[in-house]
C-alpha cells in the first residue's frame, strides 16, 4: 500500500473563499477515481505557512499509482487545480507495507 502525499502552496491571490472551492473540486474530481482509498483534502491552520493545501490518500501499488495519474480525471486535476492555482506543489510517496524492499 502507498500512502501519496501532496502539499499546495496557492497563488497570494487566493482567497479564503477560493480555499474552499479548491478544497470541494478536488474531493469531487479525485473521488471518481475507484482506485484511490482514503482521501484527505485539508487546509492548514497555520496563516504564515507557505504551503495551505494538502491532498493525501491510499492506493495498492506504485503501478496504480503510475496508472492513476495517466488517467483523464487525474490530468483535469493536475490542470484546474495544480497548474492554475499552485505556484509550488511537493509530493511524496510512502511505502506501508512493513518489510517490502522500497526498491
Amino acid at each position: 500500500m502507498i500512502h501519496h502525499l501532496c502539499f499546495l502552496e496557492t497563488l497570494t491571490s487566493t482567497s479564503p473563499s477560493e480555499l474552499d472551492s479548491l478544497l470541494i473540486n478536488i474531493r469531487i474530481l479525485l473521488l471518481k477515481l475507484s482506485d484511490i482509498h482514503n482521501l484527505r483534502v485539508g487546509r492548514n491552520l497555520a496563516p504564515g505557512d507557505s504551503f495551505s493545501l494538502f491532498v493525501s490518500f491510499d492506493i495498492d501499488s506504485p503501478e496504480k499509482l503510475e496508472f492513476v495519474q495517466r488517467t483523464a480525471v487525474y490530468y483535469q486535476f493536475e490542470r484546474q487545480i495544480l497548474d492554475a492555482h499552485a505556484k509550488r506543489v511537493v509530493r511524496y510517496n510512502f511505502d506501508m507495507d512493513p518489510g517490502q524492499d522500497p526498491g
